[in-house]
């Protein structure tokens, strides 16, 4: 069922216009009360949106920039955020087969100026602001050669989408909008 059913079958439910309740301020009610589920259901149990994804290595690229909520893939379609890096591994060469796990370090924590590391034999990758960057750095391309465990923020919905989180939730995220639009009604 697409937000704009869950929105249309919300108004006959409350007995609420569309000239009350526009698409466009039901779909950010819609919105704002699922963030906040997911908020919860992150503090509760974190886990409940891992997910893994790939990167292409870059010859001489040190720096991958992790993906925002929201952004566009290849596609134009909006992709999910990175909120919290578990691991992260990596393919060295373009002949390896399978991905060996890099140890995470703090900026702080080396001893040395980090350009010092790119020939080192402890690979570790270092995460700051939204980018991961990568000690060796990488000397050769290697398509999907990236690897990064995690978890990620679901994206905002659009009134063509479907719900992605289980359908016992979506109660809660209706009564959220409720809630909203009660409360903008002085109810």
């Amino acid at each position: 069922m697409t937000i704009s059913t869950e929105l249309s079958n919300f108004r006959t439910d409350n007995g609420i216009t569309s000239s009350q309740l526009s698409d466009a301020t039901g779909l950010r009610y819609y919105n704002d009360s699922r963030d906040i589920l997911i908020d919860r259901i992150m503090h509760e149990k974190e886990d409940f949106f891992y997910n893994e994804t790939t990167a292409s290595i870059v010859n001489g690229q040190r720096e991958y920039r992790m993906p925002k909520r929201g952004e566009l893939d290849s596609f134009s379609n909006p992709m999910d955020g990175m909120h919290k890096i578990k691991g992260v591994s990596v393919k060295f060469n373009s002949v390896d087969t399978s991905f060996t796990k890099l140890a995470p370090e703090v900026l702080e924590n080396k001893p040395y100026d980090l350009l010092d590391y790119d020939n080192t034999v402890n690979p570790f990758y270092v995460v700051s602001d939204n980018s991961i960057f990568l000690y060796p750095t990488p000397d050769e391309d290697i398509p999907a050669g990236l690897l990064v465990y995690g978890i990620f923020y679901p994206k905002q919905l659009a009134l063509s989408d479907s719900e992605t989180i289980l359908d016992q939730y979506k109660k809660a995220i209706l009564l959220g909008v409720a809630y909203r639009w009660f409360w903008s009604q002085r109810q």
